[in-house]
């Protein structure tokens, strides 16, 4: 399967569920937004309107392009009344180019009137209000950067009177094109390590990973073998399935952290991309008792969909499937059983075709019969992944070595399942390491297996990490990096303890760029996320 693709810049906004199901914008958006409270301006029998959008809790909507990006965003406007209408009403939202000259942001920023060919209102510009309604339905309004140059721009959009301008019934919205990211440091080719990462953004910013470099250099001696970037695959959680009582649906949730993200994915996500990093959400279970393992076709089919909606919308590179958490067992709730999983990877790789990744994290009773075809329905799991690796990474015990091709050595791990049936072991990763806190482990002790296995076993340069980290004052200080760089050093074939000090190789994770905060200062809690 390919794993090499085009990487587009650019963003889609997916619209809620509400808004899909045809609702108004009051029925789509329910939270009191703070500012957003419609002004007290006559008494209660003077009718009131305004423009609004449910992007922003306030009249200024940021909007983020790539300069020579063929991607777009997509944000949206509604009118709502203080009042019901009494009849049927029609009203169009115009651009008032007029605006620009009073307009005032609180930032300071100058900006330029954005181009008639770089917006496009999707659904039209009318907004109609039926007899005892407040609100509009949502209208959507897309944003591209073709031929623009890097810069600050804006579109004034209003309801309002051309000689009577109002703020309550215009809208702003601040474009700002953005030049490609570049990097000092090119991101490593994977030749002798293949980096795969997890990032949280219950915690982080997807852009942790850019600041993840590392050294390789001979033990002795100034010989320096590469110094780059690292982190070919960037796994993006959590996601998870959820379970609809009421309608019976498999919903994939995304949840606030992830919905920001990816709601800013030209600031999140493109810059990784750019890089040549392959970012994908990571799927799990939601503890509702409904998971990949006991779903009927009809939820499969709906929950794929789902899924590949975000991946289409959002341009990300793909899918892991890790089913853990999903809670089974649960009262009224259905049995677990051998088909459904493999169901879901198959129509999986079958709606998002070749072009995007699909990858599995081996963990526990769910992937336990995957190297059966008996057991999976005459489904061969194999043929429909591009990479698949171990789970098994708390970093409450030793590194575990997962090795279906070599189970008979006594240092594999009891965790170790049969090989996934036509799964190459070449796209195997036998190792998840977890970031060990200080005095929990001696890592070099515990890693000794690996001067075995990775010379005489190894068929891969697959390394996984578990959740990536900043510097924190925590009782990971001091020793987390240290032991990210031993691990890579004891997985590369290269290594000194394989080939000795003066003709074998070490890593150094470089600290630097990490603990650099953004205003040029030292400090901790670099790429902890910024939103609420």
């Amino acid at each position: 399967m390919k794993t090499i693709f085009n990487i587009q810049n650019g963003m889609v906004t997916l619209l809620c569920t509400a808004v899909f199901a045809g609702l108004t914008a009051c029925d789509a958006d329910t939270v009191e937004r703070e500012g957003g409270k419609l002004p007290d301006r006559e008494p209660l029998e003077t009718t009131y309107g305004m423009l609004r959008s449910s992007s922003a809790a306030d009249r200024t909507i940021d909007v983020l392009l790539t300069e020579g990006g063929n991607g777009f965003v997509v944000r949206n406007f509604y009118f709502q009344q203080t009042k019901p209408a009494s009849d049927k009403l029609s009203i169009d939202a115009w651009v008032n180019a007029a605006l620009l000259d009073s307009y005032t942001p609180n930032d300071e920023i100058e900006r330029e009137l954005l181009p008639e060919a770089n917006y496009e209102f999707l659904d039209g510009n009318t907004m109609d209000l039926s007899p005892e309604t407040q609100c509009s339905a949502l209208k959507r309004i897309r944003f591209t950067a073709t031929g623009l140059a890097a810069g600050e721009y804006i579109l004034p959009l209003t309801v309002a009177e051309k000689d009577s301008p109002d703020d309550s019934k215009t809208l702003y919205y601040n474009v700002t094109v953005r030049q490609p990211y570049t990097d000092e440091y090119a991101l490593h080719d994977g030749h002798d390590l293949f980096f795969v990462f997890y990032i949280n953004t219950n915690d982080y910013q997807p852009l942790l990973a850019q600041d993840y470099i590392m050294r390789k250099k001979l033990a002795r001696g100034t010989t320096v073998a590469w110094y780059d970037a690292v982190g070919n695959i960037i796994n993006l959680r959590t996601v998870v399935l959820d379970y609809d009582a009421a309608t019976g649906r498999a919903l994939l949730n995304l949840g606030n952290d992830m919905r920001y993200v990816l709601d800013h994915t030209v600031k999140y996500i493109r810059p990784l991309q750019e890089h040549g990093s392959k970012v994908c959400i990571s799927l799990e279970g939601g503890g509702s008792g409904l998971g990949f393992c006991n779903l009927t076709d009809e939820q499969i089919a709906d929950f794929v969909a789902q899924v590949k909606a975000v991946i289409e919308n959002y341009e990300l590179d793909g899918i892991n499937l890790w089913d853990r958490n999903a809670g089974y067992g649960k009262e009224g709730m259905p049995a677990v059983n051998t088909t459904s999983y493999p169901k879901l990877i198959k129509a999986m790789r079958e709606s998002l075709g070749s072009e995007k990744l699909l990858t599995l994290t081996v963990y526990e009773e769910p992937t336990e019969s995957f190297w059966d075809t008996e057991a999976t329905g005459g489904i061969a799991v194999g043929d429909y992944l591009d990479y698949a690796w171990s789970g098994y990474n708390s970093n409450s015990e030793a590194p575990q070595l997962l090795d279906p091709w070599n189970d008979g050595l006594e240092y594999i791990s009891s965790y170790t399942q049969k090989p996934i049936a036509n799964m190459p072991k070449e796209r195997y990763g036998c190792i998840n390491f977890p970031i060990y806190p200080a005095n929990s482990i001696e890592l070099e002790t515990a890693c000794e297996f690996l001067i075995d296995w990775v010379p005489n076993y190894k068929s891969n340069n697959i390394i996984v990490f578990d959740d990536l980290r900043t510097n924190l004052q925590d009782n990971y200080e001091t020793v987390w990096d240290v032991q990210f760089a031993l691990c890579c050093t004891y997985m590369d074939a290269e290594n000194r303890y394989i080939l000795g000090s003066r003709s074998g190789y070490s890593y150094t994770f470089d600290n630097y760029r990490l603990g650099l905060l953004p205003n040029g200062i030292g400090g901790y809690g670099k790429w902890k996320k910024d939103w609420q």
